[in-house]
Parts: C-alpha cells; structure tokens; sequence
C-alpha cells in the first residue's frame, strides 16, 4: 500500500495540458473514427469505390489491433494508402488516418523513430505517387512523409514527458516516505534506549528497596510477627520484581548494546566520554562543573546521552574546534555544546530528534539555533519536578 504524503509536501505536478494522459489516448480514436466516416460518405463519388472502401477498412484493423498487436496494427496502417493507390481510389483518407495512428502508436509506447519511418514511407509512395509521380517536384509526397514523422515524433515526446513527470513524482514520493520513515526508526530506537536506561534504574533501585526491607525485618523486636510476616512478603515480592526486571533486561538489549549487566548512562561518566572524543581526534573544549551532584536517574542519563549525541554530531557535520559546557549549579542541569558549521546538507537530523525524544523524556527541553556560522545545542533538564515552569 502507498503511504500517503503529508499535507505539507506536494508533488511535482506537470502543465495543465498534461495532467490528463488519458485524455489523448480517448480523443484521438475519436477523430480517426470521424476520418473514416467521412471517407465512407465520399466513396460513391469516387472512381474506384470498391477500393477505397477495402482501404478504409484495412485503416480501421489497423487502428483496432494496434491496441493488441501494435506491429499489426503499424503494418495495416502504413498499407491502407498504398493499397487505395494500387487500387485507383483517392489515398487521402488513409493518409490522414495513418498519421493520427502513428501519433496513438508512438503515444501508447511503439518506437516513435519506426513508427514515423514505416508510416511515413508508405504515405510517400501512395501520395506522391497518386499525385503523379516523385520527385523534388512533387511536394504532396514529402508533406505526406514528413507530416507522419511529425505526428509519431509528437506521440512520443508526449509519452516521455508523461513518464518523466510519473517518475519524478516516485522519487519524490520515496524520497519523503524514506525521510519519514528513517525518522520514525530514529525516534523509536532513542526511546528504546531511554527505556533500557530506565530499567537499569528501576533495577538498581528495586535492589535497593529490598536491602532496606531486609534491614528493617533484621531490626524487629521479639513479637513482632505480623510486621515481619509483611516484611518477609514484601521481600518475596522485590525478589520476584527483581528477577523479572533482569529478564526484561536482556531482551531489551542487544549485542551491538554491549554487556547486559553494564551499568546505566551517568552523567558521571561525561568526563571519559570526553577523553574518548579527544582520543578520536575531536578538538574539544570542556568546561564541566561538578559532577558529584546526585541528580534523578532519568536526568542523569538525559544529560550523558546528549552530550555523546551532540558531541558525535559536532564531530561528523561540524568543522573546527567544539565547545562543551555542562554546568549543574542551577535548579536544571544544563549542557552546551557550539560549533562551526560544516556542510548543511549532510546529516538528516535525527540525531536531533532523538536529543530531544530524551530531554522531553526526562522533563526538560532542547533549543538548537545556527547564527554567525555557528551551530548550538542547548539542553536544560529539570533536577527537581516544575524546575523549568
């Protein structure tokens, strides 16, 4: 099934007198049909009726198996007038339907260059040679010849403008549905990743809640066996929670994730993110705050992930030196990341995207701007609920 466009593409469309294709493949039978009846209205004022009638209808199977077997139907046509010729009628008719049949031959896909040749020979033998006789004297032969050529170059040039608009209007449609889809894709495996960072903390905080629970049943005077019973099913219940937490673990992630017991992303690990970048080559320049601030699990991780992301942007797209700041001093964590920038027209931005699937993920926002050459990541993510209201 096609995917529809957004409202806000459009496709190429072509001139207005081609937006109709069939409209030509309908018209032109139409107008032949009107040339053979009035060839056969004329026919008893000729001198060889017989003939002429025998010619119109070797015309009219032509134009009718042309639909089916269009070297047939090429053959009949071109033969119509020579055979009114040889048979002492007047060709005129059969030249005229010829000639719009070479025009529906070529605009119905038969090689336009055969078709005006074939047609165009046989109206210059039958034309010139029942006006009498050939020779640069005799224009009626060249006009027959050269008008079929004219009438299969225009079925074919029409036919080629007709598939060159179809084929732009595919590759426009591709060219969007694979954006949109290359997009979707990004977006939906920056929020499975989210969703691995967040299990990893609610793993490492489901452990934790059950040491405290296992703390408190230690803690309990003699006789209280209800509160211990309670405590004792709560464990059971962490443990149980737990395990199933580590089994959604490892199907959540993949090998290309590396370990399934590495720990979640921290921004504690920002500075050998850091290293790694100037290890590859990146001219980095740092200016990070403490890190020893506990931050939420979910902002932590937001604030290491689009570093890394913004950090592997600047260094495929931008040219020259990066400036990273992460400052969290304030009531939101804040990470900047500036460069110059490289060539627009690389990237599709769904790095991007995935930016900011996880700031709002974890309750914040990212700002981007480009001015005076430079190219700006800006991240604020909440420390506490309602910080950036």
């Amino acid at each position: 099934m096609t995917r529809p466009l957004p409202p806000s593409v459009e496709l190429p469309r072509p001139p207005f007198w081609m937006r109709r294709p069939r409209v030509l493949e309908v018209s032109t039978p139409l107008v032949i049909a009107g040339a053979l009846a009035a060839g056969a209205a004329t026919l008893p004022f000729h001198e060889s009726p017989g003939g002429g009638l025998l010619a119109l209808l070797v015309s009219a199977a032509g134009v009718v198996l042309g639909y089916r077997v269009p070297l047939v139907g090429l053959a009949l046509l071109a033969g119509a007038p020579l055979v009114a010729d040889g048979l002492g009628a007047d060709p005129i008719v059969q030249w005229q339907v010829s000639m719009f049949g070479a025009f529906l031959l070529a605009l119905r896909g038969l090689s336009g260059l055969l078709t005006g040749l074939v047609i165009g020979a046989a109206d210059f033998l039958a034309l010139g040679s029942a006006a009498g006789g050939f020779g640069l004297a005799n224009p009626i032969a060249y006009v027959a010849g050269a008008s079929a050529l004219a009438a299969a170059a225009t079925g074919s040039a029409i036919r080629g403008q007709w598939q060159y608009w179809a084929a732009l209007q595919g590759a426009t449609h591709e060219a969007v549905a694979g954006r949109d889809a290359a997009v979707e894709r990004s977006v939906a495996e920056e929020r499975l990743r989210i969703a691995r960072d967040l299990h990893d903390t609610l793993g490492h905080e489901i452990a934790v809640v059950g040491m405290h629970i296992g703390g408190a049943e230690v803690q309990l005077p003699a006789g209280a066996d209800a509160s211990r019973g309670h405590l004792e099913a709560a464990r059971g219940s962490v443990k149980s929670l737990l395990a199933e937490t580590q089994e959604i673990l490892r199907v959540l992630r993949s090998d290309r994730d590396g370990d399934a017991t590495s720990p979640a992303a921290s921004h504690s690990g920002i500075p050998s993110l850091i290293e790694g970048f100037r290890a590859a080559g990146l001219d980095l320049e740092a200016q990070v705050g403490d890190l020893s601030r506990e931050l939420p699990p979910q902002v932590s991780a937001a604030a290491y992930r689009i570093t890394q992301e913004a950090l592997t942007n600047a260094q495929r797209h931008g040219v020259g030196p990066v400036r990273l700041t992460v400052d969290l001093t304030g009531p939101a964590v804040q990470v900047d990341v500036v460069n110059a920038v490289g060539d627009p027209t690389e990237g599709g931005g769904r790095g991007l995207i995935g930016m900011r699937e996880r700031a709002s993920a974890a309750g914040g926002r990212l700002e981007v701007s480009a001015d005076d050459g430079c190219f700006r990541v800006r991240a604020l993510l909440p420390v506490a609920e309602g910080a950036l209201r």
